[in-house]
């Protein structure tokens, strides 16, 4: 924003190097954001610019491109996009991860197998937790310890801030 290019462009040429900017800019844009009145972002888009890998305009709107949602189907080859966990990365195969088609005969299997055992529940209970049965079990638990990850660290972010609002260290 041009309140802080202005402030930032007369400090910059007083720095030796880039680390130093680089921790100009941070302070500057927490420091606004802790104050909330109107909170600037500035480090985070230059984050965003300059440290994350770039795509070209077709891979960023193409749906037959291989970067997908986790969980999607790639067109050709039918298998499904899965996150990573990365404390085992060394052991990841991505040959060995499950295909549209080997999901639908693990479900085909596990239902004709698991039929007497849930009479009692909803046809949309039981199948939601289908998935629990196949190989994509494990990928869809690395998944929910990524959400509840960001969802502890979203969490930890309100309480700081509330706790800023009301003048605590």
């Amino acid at each position: 924003p041009p309140q802080h290019r202005e402030a930032l462009q007369g400090e910059f040429p007083k720095k030796k190097d880039s680390v130093q900017r680089w921790e100009l800019l941070r302070g500057r844009m927490e420091r606004s954001r802790a104050r909330g009145t109107s909170p600037c972002y500035g480090d985070w888009e230059v984050m965003l610019q300059f440290c994350f890998p770039r795509l070209d305009i077709n891979v960023s709107k193409g749906v037959g491109h291989l970067l997908k949602s986790p969980f999607s189907v790639h067109p050709k080859t039918g298998r499904i996009s899965v996150p990573l966990d990365l404390q085992r990365l060394d052991q990841f195969d991505p040959f060995a991860v499950p295909t549209i088609t080997s999901l639908c005969h693990e479900l085909d299997t596990a239902g004709s197998d698991g039929e007497q055992e849930d009479v009692g529940e909803t046809e949309p209970k039981r199948r939601a937790r289908d998935y629990k049965k196949t190989s994509l079990a494990p990928y869809v638990r690395v998944f929910e310890q990524f959400v509840e990850g960001l969802e502890s660290a979203r969490r930890g972010e309100r309480l700081r801030h509330r706790g800023e609002c009301w003048g605590e260290p």
